[in-house]
Order: structure tokens, then C-alpha cells, then sequence
């Protein structure tokens, strides 16, 4: 009976992977676009603290954007929006995570880049609930919170 069972639950698994492949369904991260106000500032921004490297923004640039990837190559896409709404919450962020954190955290001081833990302590990590990740807090030049962490294990 248990074999039985078995067959059947690795049949259904096979059925759901052949059924998300054959309509296109395996998704995987393309890039992040964020409206801003300042495009040189935020590009300049992400490409000198953060280490994203700056790509080609494709044809049309109606309106006018920069593109960038990181090491892993996933992309951020700023584009001009002069209506952008102001700063988000907290909670409204995007993370990275680093392999060293105590290494990023002196470049964010180096670059005077104000930075804390969830709570708001200054130049303070925190570990996460769950014990996995070392995480600090810190905003881009137009609000946007930015959640930076170190996976521990």
C-alpha cells in the first residue's frame, strides 16, 4: 500500500514539473525596476556603494534609465520618474546578502553611508529571528530601504 502511494505522489510530482515546463511556468529573477527621481544620483549610487556594475539600457530610452548587475548577474533597472512617490517603510525593501559583513560594513562607513539594525541602532547588525543572517538596514539616496545580510551556518 505504502508503494502504491508512493508511485502515485511521484507520479503527480512528475505531472506538475512536465505541466509547468510545457506552458512556460519554471520562473527565475530577471531584474528589479525602481522609479526614481534622480537617475544619476541613484545609478551612481548603486554602481559606487553597492558594487553594481552598469550594462547597456537597451533601445528607446524614452524615458531615460540605467541599468546595472551585481556579481551574480541580476539586474536593477532605475528609470526616470520625477512623480515618484517619497520614501517607503521599512518593511518595503530589497536585501543582498554579503559574504562578509563585517568587511561591508566598513565600506559603508568609509562611504558615510548611514546604516542599523532594524530598530534604528546606528552601525549595529542584528542576527535574525531564526539564527540564519546577520542583517543591517540602510536607505539609497532617494528612501528606498535596502536590507544587506550575512547568512551564518
Amino acid at each position: 500500500m505504502i508503494r502504491k502511494k508512493l508511485f502515485f505522489l511521484v507520479l503527480f510530482c512528475f505531472t506538475i514539473v512536465f505541466a509547468q515546463s510545457s506552458i512556460g511556468m519554471e520562473l527565475s529573477f530577471d531584474h528589479q525596476a525602481y522609479p526614481v527621481k534622480n537617475l544619476k544620483k541613484m545609478g551612481d549610487f548603486y554602481r559606487d556603494v553597492l558594487g553594481f556594475e552598469e550594462i547597456p539600457a537597451g533601445a528607446g530610452m524614452n524615458p531615460p534609465k540605467r541599468w546595472l548587475k551585481n556579481e551574480a548577474g541580476k539586474e536593477m533597472h532605475l528609470i526616470l520618474n520625477k512623480s515618484q512617490a517619497e520614501s517607503s517603510p521599512k518593511s518595503y525593501h530589497i536585501a543582498f546578502t554579503v559574504k562578509n559583513m563585517d568587511s561591508f560594513m566598513r565600506h559603508l562607513k568609509k562611504m558615510k553611508i548611514p546604516f542599523g539594525d532594524w530598530s534604528g541602532k546606528n552601525e549595529k547588525f542584528q542576527i535574525r529571528a531564526d539564527g540564519g543572517a546577520k542583517q543591517i538596514y540602510l536607505q539609497d539616496p532617494e528612501g528606498n530601504w535596502i536590507e544587506i545580510n550575512q547568512k551564518v551556518n
